[in-house]
């Protein structure tokens, strides 16, 4: 299962999506040292991502076998 092209472009995605989701949590905990709003709003990044990275892993799940969805 691990020499699928499918399988490698999913964990890059779901890794992509948690280093994201790292640094965009990272940057709202850091004080602000300005009242300037910034450039990117990062809750809804990080909820896009989170969703991305939830996506990536169902499809991982599907990979495996396990079977998700309607039957």
């Amino acid at each position: 299962m691990t020499s699928s092209l499918n399988f490698w472009i999913t964990i890059t995605v779901l890794f992509g999506s948690v280093g994201i989701m790292a640094l965009m949590i990272r940057a709202e905990r850091q004080p602000r040292k300005s009242l300037e709003p910034r450039m990117i709003p990062t809750t809804p990044v990080i909820i896009i991502f989170a969703f991305i990275g939830l996506l990536a892993l169902v499809h991982l799940a599907n990979l495996y076998g396990i079977h998700t969805g309607r039957r």
